[in-house]
């Protein structure tokens, strides 16, 4: 089975990034991977700070980095960390700068805090939910105090090829952190037409099927999700779950409110709508609604998951 190597944890000083920092020094250890801690010394601010003090950017910028240096350095000796942890200053545009070092490090995983200073009870920061859309690499983004092992998984799954690493990364998490998985399709009848207009959003059906046939097409879909999934949930406390929903966020956000996730597993990309996942607007309403962590699976090219 493939290892992480490279973990890369992206912290700002929040809350939210210190769960997120002891959450990748947590899989780290699992993994014997090797830790590296980021932070960004935003340029903007730098180059505000020497207009108003009519100093050059540069001089500036050395002296953001020095005291971010030493707060970072006392920031992390308050978490148990990997021996070895290898902690990064930089100096430019948040984003960039984590998106670049992603790419130098060859990152298997990139962690960040579910949201920054501002996080609220649910829902992702503007950084976080461009890291999950952008990021090369797997995205584990963490909610405020969760550092402990995972409980409650829910794998999303929509038959998709990315969908078999979401399966293979739910089984993986459930023999480490003993934890339970939820593998979830979230279907919409076929034959439901969605209707938005200007200031509604209803739904009609374009045909009419019995409800023998309605029954016929869930048990389709259930033996489906049994085949897809396979030998991999055998050994571990799994359960396959239809949830029918005319919205698909929608649908994997209440299934997950209801049986208490603290985990959600999606993919990158996918053959139905969720290959909008982060793309489009079912993206935005998830990780806007969701109050648990989540990871965003990419393409078993694109390297291993946790």
């Amino acid at each position: 089975m493939n290892t992480l190597k490279t973990i890369l944890v992206a912290v700002d000083f929040s809350t939210g990034s210190r769960a997120a920092l002891e959450q990748a020094s947590r899989i780290a250890l699992l993994q014997g991977a090797t830790l590296h801690v980021l932070h960004v010394v935003d340029s903007a601010a730098v180059a505000t700070l020497a207009a108003s003090r009519e100093s050059s950017y540069e001089s500036q910028a050395a002296s953001a980095t020095e005291g971010a240096r030493t707060a970072l350095n006392a920031w992390l000796a308050q978490s148990e960390v990997p021996a070895g942890v290898e902690a990064t200053i930089a100096v430019g545009i948040p984003l960039h700068e984590i998106l670049e070092h992603v790419r130098r490090l060859h990152a298997d995983l990139l962690v960040a805090g579910i949201a920054g200073t501002g996080e609220t009870a649910a829902g992702v920061g503007s950084i976080s939910g461009k890291l999950a859309r952008k990021s090369p690499s797997r995205v584990l983004l963490v909610r405020s105090g969760h550092a402990h092992a995972f409980q409650k998984v829910v794998a999303c799954i929509d038959f998709s090829e990315t969908s078999r690493e979401v399966v293979a990364a739910a089984r993986r998490i459930a023999i480490k952190d003993s934890a339970s998985v939820d593998f979830l399709h979230v279907w919409q009848e076929p034959w439901i037409v969605p209707t938005r207009g200007a200031f509604v959003e209803s739904v009609y059906p374009s045909l009419v099927f019995t409800e023998n046939e309605r029954q016929a097409h869930m048990k389709n879909l259930r033996q489906g999700l049994h085949d897809f999934i396979g030998p991999a949930a055998e050994g571990i406390h799994a359960t396959e779950v239809l949830h029918e929903s005319m919205n698909y966020a929608g649908g994997i956000t209440a299934h997950a409110l209801e049986c208490k996730a603290d985990l959600i597993i999606m993919g990158g990309k996918g053959r139905t709508n969720l290959r909008y996942m982060l793309m489009g607007s079912t993206a935005e309403r998830l990780l806007t609604r969701l109050p648990c962590s989540i990871l965003i699976v990419k393409p078993a090219l694109e390297g291993v998951v946790p």
